[in-house]
């Protein structure tokens, strides 16, 4: 299968020679699933391509394994760094609280739930989830950690509900919108291959089901 796919990108890179364009293989990478081939690299053209197990595309990681945990937890370390950047300017300043609350909700969710709708999330990554999100809360309202104020009582005060919540309400839209598409386009069809019994002659894999979004989205249609 690998070499199919190193000969279409030679394919590739000479269709795209005839225009003037040339490919940047540095940026270029192949994803490797459920593959034992330890080569970390592959001659394609006159350039290497890296093969790897993750990597970032359209801003989210994608995986091998098809996990979200990556990408959560990635964006829960890319939303503390930005709140660690406004701290002293922001989050410690003498501002009104609605304002800095209006600061949060416009600068440091989009960060933090950027891509949640495609997320397949396990009760653990939500529960990290509302966690950061509680952190940043106190942060807006100068809570020390030495207080021990309870989650239900910063959410009392903010009027912020938990981040798990929107989660949910995105990955629901989103369905919703896939599933009144066009039976012609492929996101429809996928979702329809999805919804259908599994083939007769077909068995699951030994051990624990993983996590996928069309489980995340029964889970949340059970709510």
């Amino acid at each position: 299968m690998l070499e199919l796919l190193v000969l279409a990108l030679t394919v590739m890179q000479e269709k795209a020679s005839t225009f003037g364009l040339q490919i940047n293989w540095s940026k270029t990478k192949i994803l490797q699933v459920l593959s034992s081939s330890s080569s970390s690299t592959v001659q394609v053209a006159d350039g290497h391509v890296e093969v790897v197990d993750a990597f970032v595309y359209l801003g989210c990681m994608i995986d091998s394994s098809g996990s979200s945990r990556g990408e959560v937890l990635r964006r829960i370390g890319l939303a503390r760094s930005c709140m660690n950047m406004l701290e002293r300017r922001i989050w410690k300043s003498s501002i009104r609280l609605e304002t800095k609350l209006r600061l949060y909700q416009t600068y440091i969710v989009p960060v933090l739930m950027y891509g949640c709708e495609t997320w397949a999330n396990t009760k653990y990554l939500l529960s990290r989830l509302d966690a950061s999100d509680t952190w940043a809360l106190c942060k807006t309202l100068r809570i020390p950690y030495t207080r021990h104020v309870s989650n239900a009582k910063v959410r009392r005060t903010t009027g912020c509900l938990p981040l798990s919540h929107l989660v949910t309400n995105r990955r629901l839209r989103l369905f919703g919108h896939t599933a009144r598409s066009s039976p012609r386009e492929n996101h429809h069809r996928a979702l329809a291959a999805c919804i259908r019994q599994v083939p007769p002659h077909w068995k699951r894999p030994a051990g624990r089901p993983s996590s996928t979004w069309f489980r995340a989205i029964e889970a949340d249609l059970a709510l």
